[in-house]
């Protein structure tokens, strides 16, 4: 792929000349990630808008295909995202803002994706905030880069607060730095009580040398594991009374079992989505600049996210797949016993038309760390040491030119694929 090779241009192109003839949210996710990549952030935020405004469309589900979709298969079912796309698309947007030189269309991006955060808890009061934390970290990074200390400081407490209702799910704890920031800027503001409850909570933040700015890199990580086909077999029994989709959680209830044959009346073959572990190689970065030396923290695990919210899911996809199923074995029991011949190409088309939905936005990275690093006014080579999942250093590369301001704060984002 060309996205791996070093080459985005030519994976922008390539998207652009293959762009579907409807757009869709899959294909707007991936054009709008590539393009950042290649350094096109108009054209790339442009991309995340539609596939927002889509999302946000289907929202409000169409009737007629939601109804087809029970008779034949969930990828007519409109594809509205799941919250974590919808949440890492304002990363990219926010960045590309920044790259731009644009820092308020950035906290723009920051207010939009904490909208949405308060949308989908409001929504459900369940909410599990996979996701969450890190927008709403990204979103204190950029306040405070615009000297929006208030702003700063509300996104940094969200994000400590959405870091411990997701830590159990995702496994990424707070980042050290989230409370160091609340100790700096409950300092900055005045608030004494919270400055002495965050420092015995936090401890004092490391000391930030004098006239000097700052790097906050973001290290993306491999690929997010994609959504593959996975085949069921759910038995149905000759003493079985199967009437209606009543009879589903009797099904439901079976999976994984097996009968002997004897008592077997039919076998009911269904396909839904799946989706594993696949863990990139680099699993860390350390940086070092002259004598400087960090190592990146975890603040996104974005396997772990989808994981998670697809076996939320799971159920529901289960659920909806044997209603059709069963659906399709009455109407092939009726056509068998009319004709057998009829009934075989009843149930070939059955299993035909079934498939599983995989659809999601395949380039999202596996893993995002933050590096932090303060720097002296000028121009710097950063040198970048990616680790394996020993800690060892596996590979190096070096990005050269990276200006820092004295008491100003440099983004840069960037990404390996193996």
């Amino acid at each position: 792929m060309a996205l791996e090779t070093g080459k985005p241009d030519d994976a922008y192109t390539y998207l652009q000349k293959h762009a579907p003839k409807k757009s869709d949210i899959p294909y707007q996710f991936e054009l709008g990630l590539v393009a950042h990549y290649a350094n096109h952030f108009a054209e790339s935020s442009d991309a995340f808008d539609q596939a927002g405004d889509i999302a946000e469309d289907r929202y409000t589900k169409s009737v007629s295909k939601e109804v087809g979709s029970l008779v034949t298969s969930d990828k007519l079912r409109p594809y509205s995202s799941n919250r974590y796309e919808r949440l890492l698309s304002h990363y990219y947007r926010a960045l590309n803002y920044v790259y731009q030189g644009q820092l308020d269309g950035a906290l723009v991006e920051c207010r939009r994706a904490t909208n949405l955060i308060n949308y989908f808890k409001g929504e459900n009061e369940k909410y599990d905030f996979l996701g969450s934390g890190f927008l709403a970290y990204l979103s204190g990074t950029l306040f405070e880069a615009a000297g929006e200390w208030n702003d700063a400081y509300i996104s940094y407490k969200q994000a400590a607060e959405y870091y411990q209702n997701a830590a159990e799910k995702t496994g990424v704890e707070i980042p050290d730095d989230i409370g160091y920031s609340l100790v700096r800027l409950a300092r900055r503001l005045g608030f004494t009580d919270e400055l002495e409850r965050y420092r015995r909570q936090y401890g004092e933040p490391p000391e930030h040398p004098k006239n000097y700015g700052e790097l906050v890199l973001f290290y993306e990580s491999g690929y997010v594991p994609p959504k593959t086909e996975e085949a069921l077999t759910f038995p149905i029994l000759k003493k079985d009374d199967v009437e209606d989709e009543k009879f589903v959680p009797t099904l439901i209830g079976r999976e994984g079992r097996t009968y002997k044959e004897v008592e077997l009346e039919y076998l009911l073959r269904v396909a839904i989505p799946t989706i594993g572990s696949r863990r990139p190689y680099f699993s860390g970065v350390e940086i070092a600049v002259g004598q400087n030396q960090k190592r990146g923290v975890l603040v996104e695990d974005v396997e772990n996210v989808a994981i998670e919210t697809f076996n939320a899911q799971r159920p529901g996809i289960l659920l909806r797949t044997l209603i059709r199923a069963v659906g399709k074995y009455l109407i092939y029991r009726k056509a068998n016993n009319e004709n057998e011949a009829l009934g075989i190409l009843v149930n070939l088309a059955g299993v035909v038309t079934e498939q599983a939905d995989t659809r999601s936005w395949k380039t999202l990275p596996n893993q995002i760390f933050i590096v932090r690093m303060p720097l002296p006014e000028g121009t710097h080579t950063l040198n970048l040491s990616f680790l394996n999942a020993n800690g060892s250093v596996s590979r190096r590369e070096s990005v050269p030119d990276i200006k820092i301001d004295s008491n100003r704060i440099t983004f840069l984002n960037y990404r390996t694929y193996e």
